[in-house]
C-alpha cells in the first residue's frame, strides 16, 4: 500500500513541477523543447515507482523447493510401508504355503527390494527351521521357488 502511495505521490509531484515549467517559457523553439523533456520527466516520474515496486518484491523459493521435498519424503514414507506391508503379508504366506505342507517353521524373513524399473522384487528368503527337516531340504527349496520364485537360504537350528 506504501508503495502504491509513494507512486501517487510521484506523479502527483511530476505534474505539477510539469505545469509550472510550461507555463514559464515562452512561445517558439524554446517552449517544443521544453516540452520534450517535460515529457521524458513525466514518463520516468510514471516508470520510477514501478520499477521500485517491483524491485520491492520477493518470491520465496525456498518455500517452494520445501513443499516439494515434503511431497518426495512422504512418498518415500509410503513406498517404504507398502513394502513392509509386502513383506509381511509374503512371510505370513510362506508360512502358511510351508505348513499346508507339514513343515513347522521357527521364523522366516523376506528382503523386498525396490528394481531399476520402480517395480517390487523379492531381495532374499530366509528360513529358520528346526534340525528335524533337514532331510526336506529339497522340498522346501522346490516350495519357496515355485511359489515365490526365488530360493531360500535355509538355516537349521
Amino acid at each position: 500500500m506504501s508503495g502504491m502511495i509513494s507512486a501517487t505521490v510521484t506523479v502527483c509531484a511530476g505534474a505539477l513541477i510539469c505545469s509550472l515549467l510550461s507555463a514559464f517559457v515562452p512561445e517558439g523553439t524554446t517552449k517544443k523543447t521544453v516540452a520534450l523533456v517535460i515529457g521524458a520527466f513525466m514518463v520516468c516520474c510514471l516508470i520510477s515507482p514501478v520499477t521500485k515496486a517491483i524491485s520491492s518484491i520477493k518470491i520465496d523459493t525456498n518455500i517452494i523447493a520445501e513443499e516439494e521435498n515434503k511431497i518426495s519424503t512422504s512418498d518415500e514414507a509410503y513406498a517404504n510401508l507398502v513394502i513392509k506391508q509386502a513383506e509381511q503379508n509374503l512371510e505370513q504366506s510362506l508360512t502358511d504355503l510351508l505348513e499346508q505342507n507339514g513343515i513347522k517353521i521357527s521364523e522366516c524373513k523376506i528382503v523386498l527390494a525396490k528394481a531399476q524399473t520402480d517395480s517390487i522384487i523379492i531381495g532374499d528368503i530366509s528360513i529358520y527351521i528346526s534340525k528335524d527337516y533337514k532331510n526336506q531340504n529339497d522340498k522346501i527349496g522346490s516350495l519357496v521357488f515355485k511359489s515365490f520364485g526365488a530360493y531360500p537360504r535355509i538355516t537349521f537350528i
